[in-house]
């Protein structure tokens, strides 16, 4: 399978600024609402070094999404705090104060080099109502999370699918998820020809579930790939009893797509 990196080289950029973690830090010059978006950011990176690990010194950012979702990006965090091995993979800037985005991509276009890797996209920015907000919730009131015993570029792409799914067509997954009890989602693409299927819900001990930051609490989300015999388990019985089911078996919300089926 050809590297993430390659196919979608265009999409995405490893800088994300001069800084070591994707912002610069707050100077004199900068407005109140600049100063705060910072003040916001670094909470949450002080929330997640402190659960799961030292942020990497680059952000992964969508280059379609330059635009849409400017502070935005991914982290794959080499998460020591959570064991030995494991690996967090998550969006960084769905709180962010500037969101949910009031901006919307079209006619994405990506142009390609003789060998089929992508070497620029572009996207028409024009704007869209802003999604549904309610007051004390941070953007869109969640960060998403993958946890894996292994380094990986497959968890970049479902992460991916959430930040087109949420932030250019508001799929309210935070919502959805409370409503339901979590949220399941059917052969996602993880790769050129490889598909997942996951269960989002909210985090469960002994994972963080909640972060306070300036701008209201931040929920964590974690999605977990579950086996297609899950799947169909899940539809007939729920999400509650499944997740309950992953939890008993030693499972927990850690993601092998590999494993065998708990039911």
């Amino acid at each position: 399978m050809k590297s993430l990196f390659n196919k979608l080289a265009g999409l995405f950029s490893n800088r994300a600024s001069e800084s070591g973690q994707g912002s610069a830090p707050i100077t004199q010059n900068e407005s109140p609402q600049e100063q705060f978006w910072q003040k916001v950011y670094d909470e949450r990176s002080e929330y997640y070094e402190t659960h799961f690990g030292a942020l990497p010194s680059e952000i992964l950012k969508i280059g379609h999404m330059f635009g849409v979702w400017p502070g935005g990006g991914l982290y794959m965090i080499p998460a020591n705090k959570l064991g030995e091995g494991m690996w967090v993979y998550t969006t960084f800037g769905f709180t962010n104060p500037d969101m949910p985005s009031g901006v919307a991509a079209n006619n994405v276009d990506v142009e390609k080099d003789e060998q089929g890797r992508v070497i620029s996209s572009a996207a028409m920015l024009t704007r869209k109502n802003v999604a549904a907000h309610n007051e004390g919730v941070p953007g869109y009131g969640y960060e998403m999370l993958m946890i894996a015993r292994e380094k990986a570029e497959w968890p970049l792409w479902f992460l991916q699918w959430t930040a087109n799914a949420e932030i250019l067509n508001d799929a309210g997954i935070l919502e959805r998820v409370s409503k339901h009890d979590g949220l399941t989602v059917e052969e996602i693409q993880a790769g050129e020809s490889e598909f997942i299927n996951v269960l989002i819900a909210k985090a469960q001990p002994p994972l963080p579930s909640t972060g306070k930051l300036s701008n209201g609490n931040m929920e964590i989300l974690i999605a977990t790939v579950i086996t297609d015999e899950e799947m169909r388990w899940s539809m007939e019985h729920g999400r509650p009893a499944l997740l309950q089911r992953l939890m008993k078996a030693g499972v927990g919300q850690v993601s092998d797509r590999h494993r065998a089926s708990v039911v």
